[in-house]
């Protein structure tokens, strides 16, 4: 039998998955924008990597605000 996977990860998404992404947001957390830089996955990856971050949209604010960054880059890894 296959393991079930969540309806939003795609079959393609394996094991040993690294992705960064690079992340722009403004104050309050809205993600403006999302650009997937090295990445071992293939256009499916991508695309659900992408549709993910603008899912979790707004972010949480830094506890004090003189720590927001615009930017965030991020390594995505996710487990089995």
């Amino acid at each position: 039998t296959t393991p079930y996977r969540s309806p939003t990860r795609p079959p393609s998404a394996r094991e040993g998955l690294r992705c960064i992404v690079n992340v722009t947001q403004v104050p309050g957390g809205e993600v403006v924008g999302v650009k997937i830089g090295e990445c071992n996955g293939d256009e499916a990856v991508l695309q659900s990597i992408e549709a993910a971050v603008y899912r979790a949209s707004p972010l949480p604010e830094p506890p004090d605000p003189a720590l927001f960054e615009r930017n965030l880059r991020l390594e995505f890894k996710p487990g089995d």
